[in-house]
C-alpha cells in the first residue's frame, strides 16, 4: 500500500488464485510511503460479504473509503433482495464507482482484486484505478505483481485442490517478497468456499510456506 500519490503501482503485492471449488486472496503486511515503510501490519484483506473478499493496492486512503463503502452497500443490497450477492454484482458496482470517478478527473488511486464464491462458483475480479474489471482465474496487483503473476502463470492449473492452490499463492507472494522491496513484512491469507470464509492463522501460513519445495520446485 502507499501512502502518497506518487504510483499506483508502489508498496504491495496481492495475489489471488482459483481453485476447484473456491478462492484463495493473499497478500502482504508491508505499507510504505516512497522508500519509507509506513506499517509493517497493513491490512489489504477485506470481507465485503459472507463469501467475498476484496484486496487492496494503491493510496490507503481510498482503498479504505471504498471498501467501508462496498460493505455498506452489499449489506443494503443482501437484505433488499433476500439474497447473497454475487461476486459478479460486487466487481461491476464497485468498477462503476472507479469509473464515475475517473471521469470527473478525480481517480480513486487503487487497483483491487475481488475474491469469492457465489451460486455460479468461484471468481476473481481484478479491476483497475479507471474501472475497468476483468474476471481472471489467477491475478496479481502491487508493485511486485510482475514477479508473482510469473510464479502463477508457469504453475497454475485448473481444478486445483484448496491446498495447492494455497502454495501457489504463498509461493507468488514469497517470489516477490524477496524481490521487489516495497513488499514483505509477512502474509495474510483467506480461503473462500461455498461453505465458508477463514482466514489462515500465521502458525498455518507458516506451515504450508515450509512445505513449499515438496510441491513446487524452486527454480
Amino acid at each position: 500500500m502507499e501512502n502518497t500519490r506518487s504510483g499506483i503501482l508502489k508498496g504491495t503485492t496481492t495475489v489471488g488464485v482459483v481453485f476447484k471449488n473456491g478462492v484463495v486472496l493473499a497478500a502482504d503486511k508491508r505499507a510504505s510511503a516512497q522508500t519509507f515503510i509506513a506499517s509493517k501490519v497493513a491490512k489489504k484483506l477485506h470481507p465485503i460479504s459472507d463469501r467475498i473478499v476484496v484486496s487492496i493496492s494503491g493510496l490507503v486512503a481510498d482503498a479504505q473509503v471504498l471498501v467501508r463503502w462496498m460493505q455498506g452497500e452489499l449489506r443494503k443490497f443482501s437484505i433488499s433482495r433476500e439474497r447473497q450477492v454475487l461476486v459478479s454484482e460486487a466487481a461491476n458496482l464497485l468498477a462503476l464507482v472507479l469509473h464515475t470517478n475517473f471521469k470527473k478527473l478525480l481517480p480513486f488511486t487503487v487497483h483491487f482484486l475481488i475474491g469469492g464464491v457465489d451460486v455460479r462458483g468461484p471468481h476473481i475480479f481484478f479491476l483497475d484505478h479507471a474501472g475497468g474489471a476483468n474476471e481472471e482465474k489467477y491475478m496479481s496487483t502491487g508493485s511486485g505483481s510482475p514477479i508473482a503473476l510469473g510464479v502463477l502463470e508457469a504453475n497454475f492449473k485448473r481444478n486445483m485442490t484448496e491446498n495447492q492452490a494455497i502454495k501457489l499463492a504463498l509461493k507468488a507472494l514469497r517470489s516477490a517478497i524477496r524481490r521487489d522491496a516495497a513488499t514483505g513484512d509477512g502474509i495474510d491469507l483467506v480461503v473462500i468456499t461455498p461453505e465458508q470464509l477463514r482466514f489462515l492463522k500465521p502458525d498455518e501460513i507458516d506451515k504450508h510456506l515450509s512445505g513449499l519445495s515438496k510441491v513446487f520446485s524452486e527454480g
